[in-house]
């Protein structure tokens, strides 16, 4: 099997991006908080800030002051649509182009952390990446974590395969609320859940001339190339996907349910 890379990576999520229907919702949360919590405006910080497609939304429909915006995101590719999604956004905003982790360091503390789908690529222990990031939030601040649950089609695809998946990936797609969940009631922190209903409109993807689409849509959830999967293997991923797809007036979808698990707030 063939593990792909960052760039890879990057390149596949565009079917997630293209399909998915979790932002709306993603979105609503995210809004609520802002505006319950915050009526004298935030500071934002996103770590693994993707396209800014959706915080180019929250920005523009944020009802309270955001005083400031800051983003740290590793790939360039994301970095440069980021800047061009943020570009008649007009707050003081920095865009930092590098990885988090444990040790990175920030000038500002934060009224709020936005950790939306990243949290899979807090590796190979994602407990340090956590805790710093927890480290910048102001007095009363709160971290706002959007990660897959665990009966979403992606975790439910590689449970199936787990034995015959390599152990090590550039991301982890076995990593999911729970684990983030399991990782703050260890340290004896404070957090609320929420599941929000997301799903994938599958429909066009299991077209047979969109093969390509579903292919890409296997390597993503398994970090593998799909190509480089056994041929029994892949036939019966795609078979399995099918299977998983519900009906809707909409077409099949399949389920990308996530968790907004919010930290704080945080005192002294």
């Amino acid at each position: 099997m063939q593990c792909i890379d960052f760039n890879r990576y990057v390149d596949a999520f565009h079917v997630l991006e293209r399909y998915s229907e979790e932002y709306p919702f993603m979105l609503d949360h995210l809004l609520m908080m802002a505006n319950d919590h915050y009526p004298g405006g935030l500071s934002l910080l996103d770590i693994g800030a993707g396209t800014g497609r959706f915080t180019r939304s929250f920005l523009e429909n944020c009802k309270v002051p955001v005083h400031s915006y800051t983003a740290i995101e590793p790939s360039p590719v994301h970095v440069n649509q980021l800047q061009k999604n943020l570009r008649h956004i007009s707050i003081e905003k920095e865009i930092i182009p590098a990885f988090f982790g444990p040790q990175t360091m920030f000038d500002n503390k934060f009224d709020l952390i936005l950790l939306s789908h990243s949290t899979y690529c807090f590796l190979p222990d994602p407990e340090p990446f956590l805790l710093n990031a927890f480290t910048f939030l102001k007095e009363g601040g709160r971290a706002v974590i959007y990660h897959g649950s665990p009966s979403n089609f992606c975790n439910l695809l590689n449970l199936i395969y787990n034995d015959e998946l390599p152990a090590t990936r550039v991301v982890d797609p076995t990593f999911t609320s729970w684990d983030v969940r399991d990782i703050l009631e260890k340290n004896g922190i404070s957090h609320t859940v929420s599941y929000l209903p997301g799903f994938l409109r599958a429909g066009e993807i299991f077209q047979p001339e969109n093969d390509f689409l579903l292919c890409d849509l296997i390597t993503f959830s398994f970090m593998v190339e799909s190509e480089s999967l056994r041929p029994g293997m892949l036939t019966r991923a795609k078979e399995l996907l099918r299977q998983l797809a519900y009906p809707s007036c909409e077409g099949p979808l399949l389920n990308l349910g996530v968790d907004a698990i919010v930290v704080g707030p945080l005192s002294s």
